[in-house]
């Protein structure tokens, strides 16, 4: 429950500039062009920074520790989530401390896989896996209720200050207190529950993949290779989606600034709803890859009607049902990854594999989504959109034909 909450505030973080866009446009006067030019750089200067750390840093931060890693990257993230505020008058400083957010929260996923694995088993791990994923999800819910209010009356700059805060009072003191690096090193943990964690690794557990390939070698697996390409799609589609949608509701469907607090939230209790639900069946069932080709199928489909749509409700209630479908792939992407990986090498390999998934797919999927969402309403512009699902589904289900899991 912890790595969900610093889940949870880091997200606001990112989202931030997504719910503040509309008044920093309408502040400089943007025309919806510009705003979707220089909206797209904001967003994706984190996601291209956030690759790279991913990407170069993850191993640091397992030699680190998670714990320590995890206190360090709070603080940080919580410094230039503030700076941006002070510096937002200044278009290339804001973009500059939009890429320092991203470099800080750059370790947070590969950490929270190595606490996960160190600390579940393989058959639980769907589960264990959606409580912190579920951090996400629960900001994408929350996140216009909590900060559209509060930027809507006191200027979008308290918003990014009012989420510094947050980090430094709720997230650095639970994890301080509550998150170690194993169970061996957890002062509070009883003796039977100690002794349950060393008789699943000594059964079976992790230990079972100790003969498995290094690192190198596990990255040119074609099933890693279709797991990075199924992690790069996602994120351009959801990332981008989950990017533009306050702008879609605020701009193309002439919906009210302060409306956005439960419009643009009210999709993504869906997707918590078909988190749970997938992480349960995948767990029970074992049939994570398939569900998962089968969800994203289906979504894609709906969510191309929902952008075509001239209709609030419709779209309202097709993007919700996109996002519960769309959320089987959030069930069983790091189960997966964590699945597919040597153990010993779980840090670097998801950092790898996170880092180029959001710095190709988040860097992207702005861009891509932005120039669909300029256009919606006609099949030739939501066309792409169509195309990059559609293949997600395809690279799941040859995905699921060559790893039961």
């Amino acid at each position: 429950m912890v790595l969900g909450v610093t889940l949870l505030v880091g997200y606001y973080d990112r989202l931030n500039v997504s719910l503040a866009l509309p008044l920093i446009a309408a502040e400089r006067g943007w025309t919806e062009a510009e705003t979707a030019h220089w909206g797209g750089l904001l967003m994706s200067a984190f996601y291209v920074a956030y690759g790279l750390a991913n990407i170069l840093l993850s191993p640091l931060g397992a030699r680190f520790g998670p714990r320590r890693s995890l206190l360090l990257i709070i603080v940080l993230w919580s410094v230039f989530t503030s700076l941006g505020a002070l510096v937002g008058q200044f278009l290339v400083l804001f973009i500059a401390t939009r890429a320092l957010l991203g470099l800080a929260e750059g370790i947070h996923f590969p950490m929270m896989n190595l606490l996960t694995q160190r600390w579940f088993p393989p058959h639980e791990r769907s589960r264990a896996n959606a409580i912190w994923i579920s951090g996400l999800f629960l900001a994408v819910l929350t996140a216009p209720l909590v900060l559209v209010p509060v930027m809507h009356a006191f200027g979008w700059q308290s918003g990014f200050h009012l989420l510094a805060a947050l980090g430094l009072a709720i997230s650095l003191p639970l994890v301080w207190r509550h998150v170690h690096d194993e169970p061996a090193t957890a002062p509070r943990l009883g003796e039977a529950e100690r002794a349950w964690h060393e008789r699943w690794r000594g059964a079976g557990g992790d230990a079972a993949d100790a003969r498995a390939p290094g690192l190198t070698a596990s990255l040119r697996r074609p099933v890693f290779a279709l797991m990075l390409a199924a992690g790069i799609l996602n994120n351009m589609v959801a990332l981008g989606l989950a990017g533009w949608f306050p702008t879609f509701l605020a701009q193309r469907m002439g919906v009210d600034y302060q409306d956005l607090s439960w419009m643009a939230a009210l999709p993504y209790l869906a997707s918590l709803a078909g988190l749970a639900l997938f992480a349960v069946l995948g767990d029970r069932s074992g049939r994570r890859t398939k569900a998962a080709a089968l969800g994203y199928l289906a979504g894609g489909l709906v969510v191309t009607a929902a952008l075509l749509s001239d209709s609030t409700g419709v779209v309202l209630a097709l993007y919700a049902l996109a996002a519960f479908l769309i959320a089987s792939f959030n069930a069983f992407e790091f189960p997966m990854v964590q699945r597919i990986l040597p153990p010993g090498h779980l840090a670097a390999g998801s950092g790898i594999y996170n880092g180029l998934s959001m710095m190709v797919g988040g860097g992207l999927g702005p861009f891509v989504v932005g120039a669909v969402i300029a256009g919606s309403g006609s099949i030739d512009a939501v066309l792409p959109l169509t195309a990059a699902t559609l293949t997600m589904s395809a690279v799941l289900a040859e995905l699921a034909r060559r790893v039961s899991y």
